[in-house]
């Protein structure tokens, strides 16, 4: 009898793909405005094999023959929120854990056919309900709606989530079941995508904690895996808009925690700023986390910068694919071995020689790392060149990098010269920022005029274009527009940021580095590499207190007699550019 049951399990997973699920509940998981009645049936029942009937759970949970019969519509009403306050469970070490005094909900409902047996006889069911009058709100942003055994993410020995059996005290931030890796460390889950415009996409996937240091956060990383062993090879469905891709193996979902200054928007709006430049980026965009039905915080669903990711938008095997990391350190994928010939020729090339620069141009695409370059360069990443690297090649195609993770941008430096110097380092002390191998390539480059040249002149582009005000600003204005009402939340739930005003404070610097920051690379990077920049337009010059100092027309060789200090200049286009004269 029990190998009759796993027939049918398998046969009604085949008709389900084909025919859709095999129990089916009246109402679709999504928005609601109010509470409604939730029916329940069965689709397809195998002739002579019954009778079923129906277990569903409440809390997350796959059901079992144990769990709740199905005997009559269900009313969704708070009564059918899960009752397991998964959010009270420590997820890192004691001196980082913060503990909410309560979380939303929202009601996500699991179902199944068992026959007399108790054997489960088809897939699990699943839907997430987010109604409003329960709720109180109305969620503006998507919802990702994730559900699994609850023992699979919270579970000493082998929960996902917690510090668990690898944890050492004496090494408190970097062990935990959180810091494993493999597939042995893939969890399958529900997930559902439920969009604001009422689009819906729900499958089964594999579920394992993403990213490094981050995952000793309370709000962890998530990576999300699309397997024919779950049911569907690719995630299909349009969630960075009609334009892009439709069709995504993997997929992450980053916490906003991870933002440096505690905005949560830094990688966001740069990975926006980074479109149409010549180098790989990721499409992402905000969402709402909620596990088993408990409010999770905010979260940006983003493409993962993997071999599969490189295949999609480039039409290579991921097969042929070689991605590195830490400049080839590590390998993701492939080997190292055309990155490590590269890299000895380089220790010996020198780019002022016509032939070595048009073999480098060979081997590496010249306009995409320049781009992403000087991306790096303008939004001052505090966390690069050493870390967030990933490169990739293939047969046929040189190296070119994907630009990912800016939580550490958009922030000031002491001294904007600083991250050129990260770039250009070249000691043999350690560095907290950079390494001898991170820069390599950067310091060969740097010792081409006709590179210095040209990456001067596409500068000075970018910024008028990119990084024009006028274009980051309303950027800027949307991204906290979409976010704003759902920070609040965020907040109680993680406690990052730790205010309103706090977030708004820094939202405000993020605003003045748009406004000054760029233009003023352009001198910075002029006056490193002793390039002379053309003339440009007239401007007037203000001191801190916004005293005007020079008047409109104003060009830049009068600046020479000013005294040291910062200074703002209007230009004749408008633009405003923060400069500092130092001695």
């Amino acid at each position: 009898m029990r190998a009759l049951g796993i027939y049918f399990v398998l046969l009604l997973a085949a008709l389900s793909s084909a025919t859709g699920q095999v129990v089916s509940f009246s109402h679709e998981g999504g928005f609601y405005a109010d509470t409604f009645t939730l029916s329940m049936t069965l689709d397809y029942v195998p002739q002579g094999a019954g009778p079923y009937t129906i277990h569903y759970t409440l809390n997350g949970n796959e059901p079992t023959e144990c769990d709740t019969l199905y005997r009559a519509p269900i009313a969704l009403t708070e009564a059918c929120y899960s009752t397991s306050s998964l959010y009270r469970v420590p997820t890192v070490p004691a001196d980082r854990w913060f503990a909410p005094e309560a979380v939303e909900r929202i009601i996500v409902v699991r179902a199944a056919a068992f026959d007399t047996d108790g054997y489960r006889c088809s897939p699990v069911t699943t839907h997430s309900y987010l109604i409003d009058s329960l709720l109180g709100r109305r969620i503006t942003l998507p919802v990702v709606s994730l559900c699994a055994d609850s023992l699979s993410l919270f579970d000493h020995d082998t929960g996902l989530f917690v510090p668990g059996w690898y944890h050492d005290s004496r090494y408190a931030y970097s062990t935990g079941n959180y810091f494993q890796r493999g597939r042995q460390w893939e969890r399958e889950v529900s997930f559902a995508y439920y969009d604001v415009d009422g689009s819906v996409m729900e499958q089964t996937c594999g579920l394992r904690a993403h990213g490094n240091s981050q995952r000793v956060l309370a709000q962890k990383g998530l990576s999300l895996y699309a397997r024919n062993d779950y049911g569907e090879r690719t995630f299909r469905h349009p969630f960075f808009g009609e334009q892009a891709r439709g069709s995504y193996r993997r997929l992450v979902l980053r916490p906003w925690s991870t933002s440096w200054s505690g905005t949560g928007i830094e990688d966001w709006l740069c990975q926006q700023i980074a479109d149409s430049l010549r180098f790989d980026h990721l499409a992402t965009r905000p969402v709402v986390l909620f596990i088993n039905g408990e409010y999770w915080g905010i979260y940006f669903l983003e493409e993962k910068a993997d071999e599969h990711f490189v295949e999609e938008r480039h039409h290579v095997s991921s097969k042929d694919v070689d991605l590195l990391t830490y400049w080839g350190d590590e390998v993701e994928n492939g080997t190292a071995t055309r990155w490590d010939e590269l890299y000895r020729w380089l220790e010996g090339a020198d780019l002022e020689r016509e032939a070595d620069y048009d073999y480098l141009a060979s081997q590496v695409d010249i306009d995409a790392v320049m781009d992403y370059m000087l991306m790096q360069i303008l939004i001052l990443n505090d966390d690069w060149p050493v870390s967030n690297v990933r490169q990739w090649a293939a047969p046929g195609r040189k190296w070119r990098w994907i630009f990912f993770d800016a939580d550490g941008a958009l922030s000031s430096f002491p001294d904007n010269a600083a991250i050129l110097d990260y770039m250009t380092y070249k000691a043999s002390g350690p560095s907290t920022h950079t390494t001898l191998r991170s820069t390599l390539l950067f310091r060969r480059l740097f010792g081409s005029r006709r590179f210095l040249e040209r990456s001067m002149g596409r500068l000075r582009e970018i910024v008028r274009t990119h990084f024009a005000y006028s274009h980051t600003g309303p950027m800027l204005a949307d991204i906290v527009r979409q976010v704003e009402s759902e920070v609040p939340y965020q907040i109680r739930r993680f406690d990052k940021p730790s205010s309103m005003l706090r977030w708004r404070m820094s939202v405000e610097v993020i605003d003045d580095f748009l406004r000054t920051e760029p233009e003023a690379m352009v001198n910075e990077y002029a006056q490193y590499f002793g390039l002379v920049l053309p003339p440009s337009e007239g401007f007037a010059a203000y001191d801190r207190y916004g005293r005007q100092v020079l008047p409109a027309g104003s060009r830049e060789g009068q600046l020479k007699s000013m005294p040291k200090g910062i200074y703002f200049l209007r230009r004749d286009s408008g633009e405003i550019m923060k400069m500092e004269i130092k001695d």
